[in-house]
């Protein structure tokens, strides 16, 4: 149809896995039928990397009400001015979601690797020490520290 021939071809292709997942569900007995949605009736698309750009990030605001800004570039559908919760490399994200809400709300979401993620928890998790508690001694460390029992 003409309406997703207006999309990227990855976010089509995507709309077009769901249809086919929801499918093999039915067939497997783990869902009800799916119905085909028309093109106005799907809330949510899903953006790959190469698909979308942020730009003009900046801060407006003072204080408490300081918040981030930014311009979304979502590839054949336009600009978007976003508020960002938190920062985030956009070198990792891999996929962008956006999903209107029945408010008329649009939500966006950052899909951030997981990969980076755990290479970040690793470097802080160095610092942590596990303890074994004992019958003979009241505990004993991973770095080597062993804790005496104290009998009165």
């Amino acid at each position: 149809s003409p309406e997703f021939q207006a999309l990227h071809s990855q976010v089509a292709q995507q709309v077009a896995d769901r249809f086919y997942q929801a499918r093999q569900r039915f067939l497997e007995g783990l869902a009800n039928r799916p119905r085909e949605k028309k093109p106005h009736r799907y809330l949510s698309l899903v953006y790959p990397q190469s698909a979308w750009r942020l730009s003009d990030t900046r801060e407006v605001g003072l204080g408490k009400n300081k918040k981030k800004k930014a311009r979304l570039y979502l590839s054949k559908i336009g600009f978007f001015t976003l508020i960002l919760h938190r920062v985030f490399p956009e070198n990792w994200v891999s996929q962008v979601c956006v999903k209107l809400h029945p408010s008329g709300r649009i939500h966006v979401i950052f899909l951030v690797e997981e990969a980076e993620a755990e290479e970040l928890s690793s470097k802080e998790s160095k610092k942590a020490v596990s303890v074994d508690l004992g019958l003979v001694r009241l505990a004993t460390l991973s770095d080597g520290c062993i804790l005496e029992n104290e009998t009165a």
